[in-house]
């Protein structure tokens, strides 16, 4: 029975020390990965993009510059490889599809605005279903429009910062930005926006979703005038009459309330179509825009709308 009991443990012994050897020679494994599909998809550390806009008034900042259709292209890209920042620029141009502001307006791409940005995510829940986002940057609004003299004018340069607070109910965002080269001003936007979707899984198409989207913006007198294009001095009408007048007064400028229809075709290409409502509630620019005749083409109160086109990558 010893004999037995010994034999047993040195087989048990001449067994394992052969399984470590074994072990010690095996090639090493790859960890196991764990993947949704058949394929693994590795993010991409870029986003780009073209949008394509034709919109039936050029409004910015609540207050038409034009109202009369124009076309508003803008390619764009964003580094997002390094959590929870991401970095980007933008080209965004103007054409006027008229004559309506002035005859060298048209045939050119009379506005290029260049933007440089830096954003993070500072906040957001497990779910991901909120989140609190900030973004610093600098924009250059270059006008192009024929003329010897101001052809290339940086006619603004300004440094902003933005915030929105991204949640399954009722978005709010807001931007300070201040101009600082040949117009000095600080100017404030503050706004709601929220997203519908109606529709998903189509037969034709990914999704179908609603925008709506309310801001208004606030200065002072002189970022005002700036922004409207109204405030103190002389004006003539047609008829050569003419009034000094006062400059816009503190506070709230305009508002705009907008809806956007968007179908997203494809994970990369969208369409979709826009209606907005643009009000001035600054009693004193109403006043100049009557007083000052040759701003006759800017509206108070004025429905606009439009399509966009959208590729990103």
């Amino acid at each position: 029975m010893k004999k037995l009991i010994i034999t047993a443990l040195v087989a048990s012994c001449a067994v394992f020390a052969q399984a470590q050897e074994t072990a010690a020679t095996a090639p090493a494994q790859a960890p196991a990965v764990e993947c949704e599909g058949e394929e693994c998809e590795e993010e991409s550390l870029f986003e780009f993009g073209f949008d394509a806009s034709v919109y039936t008034a050029y409004v910015w900042r609540n207050q038409v510059y034009n109202d009369r259709p124009v076309a508003q292209p803008c390619v764009w890209a964003d580094f997002i490889g390094i959590d929870p920042f991401y970095f980007g620029f933008y080209i965004w141009q103007n054409y006027d599809l008229t004559n309506r502001r002035r005859e060298e307006m048209r045939g050119e791409w009379n506005e290029t605005d260049y933007n440089i940005h830096l954003g993070a995510t500072l906040w957001s829940d497990e779910e991901e279903t909120m989140a609190l986002t900030v973004e610093v940057g600098h924009e250059w609004f270059v006008n192009n429009v024929k003329s010897e003299y101001s052809k290339g004018y940086a006619s603004t340069c300004e440094i902003y910062v933005k915030a929105e607070f991204e949640n399954p109910f009722v978005t709010p965002y807001g931007t300070i930005s201040h101009a600082y080269r040949y117009i000095d001003y600080t100017h404030y936007e503050l706004g709601l926006k929220r997203d519908f979707v109606l529709l998903e899984e189509m037969s034709v198409g990914e999704s179908l979703t609603l925008g709506l989207d309310w801001n208004v913006n606030f200065g002072n007198g002189k970022a005002l005038d700036s922004v409207y294009g109204v405030g103190r001095g002389y004006y003539e009408d047609d008829e050569g009459e003419g009034d000094f007048f006062r400059g816009n007064k503190d506070g709230i400028g305009g508002t705009t309330i907008k809806a956007t229809l968007t179908w997203q075709i494809s994970e990369c290409f969208s369409i979709g179509g826009v209606i907005a409502y643009t009000s001035l509630l600054n009693e004193s620019i109403r006043e100049n825009y009557r007083d000052s005749g040759w701003y006759g083409n800017y509206k108070d109160d004025f429905v606009w709308g439009g399509f966009q086109a959208n590729l990103s990558f």
